[in-house]
C-alpha cells in the first residue's frame, strides 16, 4: 500500500466516524462516566457498521448509465 492509499482511506466518512466515537468514549471514560460511554458506543455502532456493510456490497448491481442516449441541444450562435 501506497501512503496515498492509506491516507484516502483515513480520510473517508467510516475512518472519521470511528476516531470521533472513540474519541468521545475515550473521554467519557475519563470523566467516570461510564453511562455516557455506553451510550456512545450504542450511537456510533450501528453507524459504523452500517457503512462497513455497504462497503462489502457489490457495486456491480448499480447501473449509473441512463439506458437510453442522452438528446443534445444545439444552440445558434
Amino acid at each position: 500500500m501506497n501512503l496515498k492509499h492509506i491516507a484516502l482511506q483515513l480520510c473517508t466518512c467510516t475512518w472519521i466516524e470511528i476516531m470521533t466515537g472513540a474519541g468521545i468514549t475515550l473521554y467519557m471514560l475519563y470523566l467516570g462516566s461510564y453511562t455516557l460511554a455506553v451510550i456512545t458506543v450504542g450511537v456510533f455502532a450501528p453507524l459504523i457498521l452500517f457503512h462497513f456493510a455497504m462497503d462489502q456490497l457489490p457495486k456491480s448491481n448499480v447501473e449509473w448509465q441512463q439506458k437510453r442516449p442522452r438528446r443534445r441541444i444545439k444552440l445558434r450562435a
